[in-house]
């Protein structure tokens, strides 16, 4: 598994919850909500910063390391802050649900790991 690999996958998933907040469906009620503007808003912008990391980049250049570095660090902030200070966020008209946090944190941890622990140097 390589950043690349990591910018691409994650990109077309924000894109298509984007698009699914967009739409309106409430894919699972109570538990998975992805259809407030800001949200809407914050996964078109990091899904495009995706995929462009992911599609223009080779697997281990310059822009894909550290997206995969701060996308996931991103995430895993966010992840945290829906666990322990969803207020903070409610004020910024982003509401985190349960699988919202969950996976905030798994795309995380996800995302770091590939972007820090990048081969030092390679370039492909």
């Amino acid at each position: 598994m390589n950043a690349k690999t990591w910018n691409q996958v994650t990109g077309i998933i924000l894109i298509v919850l984007a698009i699914v907040g967009i739409t309106g469906i409430d894919l699972l009620p109570g538990l998975l909500s992805v259809n407030e503007t800001p949200e809407i808003a914050l996964h078109v912008v990091t899904g495009a910063l995706a995929l462009w990391a992911g599609f223009t980049a080779g697997g281990y250049s310059a822009f894909a390391v550290t997206y995969a570095k701060y996308g996931g660090l991103f995430y895993l902030v966010l992840g945290v802050l829906g666990f322990f200070s969803a207020d903070i966020l409610m004020s910024a008209g982003i509401h985190l649900d349960l699988v919202c946090n969950v996976a905030h944190l798994a795309l995380g941890a996800w995302g770091a790991y590939v972007g820090f622990m990048a081969p030092a140097g390679k370039k492909k």
